[in-house]
């Protein structure tokens, strides 16, 4: 992963942001997201390969992929969310930036009941 190179566009993006702050503040909020996104899009292009990678083995080796698809799932939730809800607090909507934390946590929850139901099952069959 080229880590410096993103990094580097971060700062630069960075400091574009507070120089049009002083300007233009929706611009430099425009620019802010469009810059993320861009560093999501370098991201996850470079997180696919061993995503793909780790997925083959599992299913090379016969254990149930469903458990890794959830908690890469999770983790997908969790980095939008926390863009999404950075994204608000740089607008300055504190509020909606709350929430969207909050529908990431419900996502998340929503998402892991099967795994619950299948942990609670297991349990309830050692007891008998």
């Amino acid at each position: 992963m080229d880590t410096f190179k993103i990094l580097g566009f971060i700062f630069v993006a960075a400091a574009l942001c507070l120089i049009l702050k002083g300007y233009k503040t929706e611009y430099a909020f425009a620019l802010a997201v469009c810059s993320a996104l861009a560093v999501l899009t370098l991201i996850l292009k470079n997180i696919a390969f061993p995503l793909k990678l780790i997925q083959e083995k599992i299913a090379e080796s016969g254990i149930d992929g469903s458990y890794f698809k959830v908690a890469v799932k999770a983790l997908g939730i969790g980095y939008i969310t926390s863009f999404v809800a950075e994204a608000c607090r740089d607008a300055g909507q504190n509020s909606l930036a709350l929430k969207a934390e909050l529908t990431g946590k419900c996502a998340i929850f929503i998402l892991s009941v099967p795994l619950i139901l299948s942990i609670l099952e297991t349990a309830l069959g050692f007891t008998k």
